[in-house]
């Protein structure tokens, strides 16, 4: 990674900017992008060991989110968008489950590369969980209200 812009999370931000809905713009997309970029060097300086595994995963969920944006630019309106906000939960989960077998097998002696890293990553996806998981509650919430 040479460059944020080069980032796609960074991206998503900038597609925000551009596409005049600044007033999109909100702590939890800044948040997650901004420190998507900490964590990334982070996990590269200490040569954290499941990185490849947190780029498929995130990957993956990248593909159903900017499927779901494809149809929306192309005028339909998808009905999963829901499905979208569960993968990222289910992600986050994933993540802070593996982050904790990773502490419990470090503290045990198995180990692995970048405990550093891995520490971070773990604070970062249980913030990152309960914010995602706010955000359904709330944004679906007034969906089934309205």
């Amino acid at each position: 990674m040479t460059t944020e812009m080069g980032n796609p999370r960074s991206r998503d931000i900038v597609l925000i900017i551009l596409s005049n809905s600044i007033q999109r713009l909100t702590f939890l997309p800044v948040y997650h992008h901004a420190t998507v970029v900490v964590m990334c060097c982070l996990w590269l300086q200490t040569k954290q060991s499941l990185f490849p595994i947190a780029l498929v995963t995130n990957a993956s969920v990248h593909v159903i989110m900017y499927g779901y944006y494809l149809l929306c630019v192309m005028g339909l309106l998808p009905k999963w968008k829901r499905l979208v906000t569960d993968c990222q939960i289910v992600q986050f989960v994933i993540s802070f489950v593996v982050s904790v077998l990773m502490l419990y097998y470090n503290f045990t002696g198995f180990g692995c590369s970048g405990i550093l890293g891995r520490c971070f990553n773990a604070v970062f996806n249980a913030s990152l969980l309960t914010l995602f998981v706010n955000f359904h509650s709330e944004d679906y919430a007034k969906k089934k209200q309205g």
